[in-house]
């Protein structure tokens, strides 16, 4: 008897908190603030170890953006950064995208769209990386600029320029990277390849970064 009177009660209580969901779902939003579908796939990418975060990936001149405006189909396009490294839309105009962030731009295109939409709910993607480059020298297969695809690593860098060249001196390979900004100086990196494929020196195949030089003698 004690049982049952506590289901009773609890009961009314279950069917307000259902019924609160539901409003919430057919309320067409997320927690995010974004349409479900917008949601769902910022969720996909951002659990994508290979896809760079919001906060940290700076947008560069030739990088192709996705613009969403949620309710705004006439706003919402995708749309290549310029040389300039601006980019155009619909009552923005021109924005300047190069050299901030997607998190950045994001913010700069919600306040601008603000004053000709109520409440704009704006979502950026990087669609395709086209600013982020390396280069390989010396004795590969094809030497030359390649795009700096995610997580790219030595070996993968390697690969992509069709591998080592005849006489290549494979354990004396040099990866020249930028220093901290402002230093002016360059980071010299070895590289074994030997080592490194026969497992007994791994932790050399590193994470390449944009403008890294791989120099092979």
């Amino acid at each position: 008897m004690i049982t049952l009177t506590t289901f009773q009660h609890k009961r009314p209580l279950m069917i307000t908190v259902v019924g609160c969901l539901s409003l919430l779902c057919m309320g067409g939003f997320s927690r995010t603030g974004l349409h479900p579908a917008m949601a769902q796939e910022h969720s996909a990418r951002s659990s994508d170890p290979g896809t760079p975060r919001d906060d940290d990936y700076l947008i560069g001149a030739g990088d192709v953006l996705e613009i969403l405006v949620w309710r705004e189909p006439d706003l919402s396009r995708t749309v290549t950064v310029r040389p300039d490294g601006k980019i155009s839309l619909p009552l923005a105009d021109d924005v300047q995208a190069s050299g901030g962030t997607l998190l950045q731009l994001k913010k700069r295109l919600t306040e601008t769209l603000s004053g000709y939409v109520e409440q704009p709910s704006v979502y950026v993607m990087l669609e395709e990386n086209r600013s982020k480059k390396i280069y390989m020298v010396g004795k590969v297969s094809s030497p030359g600029e390649y795009l700096l695809e995610k997580n790219m690593t030595v070996l993968q860098a390697i690969a992509r320029a069709g591998g080592f060249a005849e006489w290549a001196e494979k354990d004396d390979i040099i990866i020249v990277r930028k220093g901290p900004r402002g230093a002016g100086k360059q980071v010299h990196i070895k590289f074994n390849y030997d080592r490194v494929v026969s497992g007994k020196d791994v932790k050399q195949n590193i994470l390449l970064n944009p403008d890294d030089v791989i120099i092979v003698p």
